[in-house]
């Protein structure tokens, strides 16, 4: 979310004005159709899971297929991973209305990125786990400009992560697990900033059945789940400081035909 966003929250908060909070809650959401294109939508349901698309499957790019994996993290920037391994940086600047708007486009800032699944998080942090099941941190400072900037780089905070059939990032540090019968654990790592091996919380279970096709968070501890006939459904989670097992909205469906190659969305 963008730091305006977040301070108009605050403000609205003191105020008592949570028709304007949840207003400025939203999700870009993308998705890469079989063919190529690159599809944009904005969930503006984020707060309560209304069924609220302002902006859906618009296409703002194509070519999209010649990367094995594809993820998302802050200030509209998406990471693509080739073959060989190597990390290209694109900076989609029209998340607000899904112009096809790119100030930044297919820059290559690093090779060797032949792990089993890579992830973003929050401060510009970038998650990959080894087929050894070793969880390695990196940071990247170049969200804005594409710039070759990694203060931090492999260093390793954790073991066991393949054990996991999905992994993905939300807000507040917070990393979800979802192991092979469908069991959700909670992890939140609080040591974006420098790699640190800080976890407050630690493989909490939160839920049971997560057995779905792809799972990815949103914004304010939304988390999207797309089953294997096309349809999405729309979960919030509002334990993400604690572990707390608190789900105001569960699966609720919020659409059909989601069946594309990959689907992901930007913080």
């Amino acid at each position: 979310m963008k730091t305006l966003n977040k301070k108009l929250l605050m403000v609205c908060a003191v105020a008592g004005l949570s028709a304007i909070s949840q207003s400025v809650l939203a999700t870009p959401i993308y998705a890469v159709q079989p063919n190529g294109d690159l599809l944009f939508y904005k969930h503006t349901g984020t707060y309560d899971g209304a069924f609220s698309w302002p902006v859906t499957g618009v296409k703002i790019g194509n070519g999209w297929t010649t990367f094995k994996q594809v993820f998302a993290g802050e200030h509209g920037s998406i990471y693509g991973i080739k073959p060989n391994g190597d990390m290209l940086f694109y900076r989609h600047a029209g998340t607000d209305n899904g112009s096809s708007n790119w100030p930044v486009t297919g820059v290559k800032i690093g090779n060797g990125w032949n792990f089993k699944n890579v992830f973003a998080g929050v401060d510009g942090s970038i998650y990959a786990i080894k087929t050894n099941g070793d969880l390695l941190f990196y940071k990247y400072n170049g969200t804005y400009d594409g710039a070759l900037k990694w203060p931090v780089s492999a260093v390793k905070i954790g073991n066991g992560w393949n054990s996991f059939k999905q992994v993905f990032a939300g807000e507040n540090g917070a990393i979800y697990g979802i192991l092979p019968n469908g069991d959700m654990l909670f992890y939140r790592h609080t040591g974006t900033y420098n790699g640190a091996v800080t976890w407050p919380v630690s493989g909490v279970k939160i839920g049971n059945g997560w057995n779905f096709k792809q799972v990815f968070a949103g914004e304010d501890g939304s988390i999207y789940a797309i089953k294997t006939n096309g349809d999405m459904l729309f979960y919030k989670y509002t334990g993400t400081y604690d572990g707390a097992f608190s789900w105001p909205v569960s699966a609720i469906k919020i659409g059909n035909g989601w069946n594309f190659n990959t689907v992901f969305s930007s913080q």
